[in-house]
């Protein structure tokens, strides 16, 4: 099963669990530091991997001009009747279905770890944005997402019982005040992202981690396209 069937299997879990409002970590940690990163909105702001909108409308109430991607069709029927809707392409994120050089700003809000193809899709990304345009994403940390599974969650030493520099799907499994939801991801180290990123031609400006424990369990970061195509430059 891919990442994105996962994800449209487990559509139904994740509307309930994003929409239960201070449920996760996304009002008091991923958002606010996203939006942090985030350039005034000028032109066209595409959102990659949109679930059930939260993001979205979050862009939306910035004054953003919001055109979103999201594979999963149960997803993007969510994000489309939610208030205010979204414009929502059911897309693959290795395949936007946008014009070259269209876009000031993508934005990818806890996606990239759930990606099946990082290298594809960034290359996507690049393409659409026009030259100076940024990337602004947040992830897993790669020191959380490097944990044995049954350690996530738990403010404790870190524990690894695998390669931090191998890459590995994983499943991490939620029960929180009567709401359950699966998560099925991939555990990529750091080196990875930036490597890909590098491929693309976008350049990291900024770079934050979050989280008050041992581990940081966020990842923001924002990237610029670059003028000129360095795709092909040495590292």
């Amino acid at each position: 099963m891919s990442l994105a069937d996962a994800w449209e299997e487990h559509a139904d879990e994740w509307i309930a669990w994003a929409r239960a409002r201070g449920h996760d970590g996304f009002w008091e940690g991923t958002w606010p530091a996203l939006k942090a990163a985030l350039p005034d909105p000028v032109g066209l702001t595409v959102e990659v991997g949109c679930g059930e909108g939260r993001a979205t409308r979050s862009l939306l109430s910035l004054g953003h001009q919001v055109l979103t991607v999201e594979r999963s069709p149960r997803l993007a029927v969510a994000a489309r009747t939610s208030e205010p809707p979204a414009v929502v392409a059911v897309a693959d994120a290795a395949a936007l279905p946008m014009m070259s050089a269209s876009a000031a700003l993508v934005v990818a809000s806890m996606v990239l770890q759930d990606l099946d193809d990082l290298d594809s899709s960034l290359t996507e990304v690049a393409r659409v944005l026009c030259p100076g345009g940024r990337l602004c994403f947040a992830i897993v940390h790669p020191f959380s997402s490097a944990q044995d599974p049954e350690n996530f969650g738990i403010d404790g030493p870190l524990v690894v019982g695998r390669p931090y520099l191998s890459e590995r799907r994983y499943v991490d499994r939620v029960e929180k005040d009567g709401l359950s939801m699966t998560f099925v991801s991939v555990h990529r180290p750091l080196s990875a992202y930036f490597t890909a990123l590098h491929a693309a031609g976008l350049s990291v400006e900024l770079l934050t981690e979050h989280g008050e424990g041992i581990v940081p369990w966020l990842l923001v970061c924002r990237a610029r396209k670059n003028s000129a195509d360095h795709s092909m430059a040495p590292l």
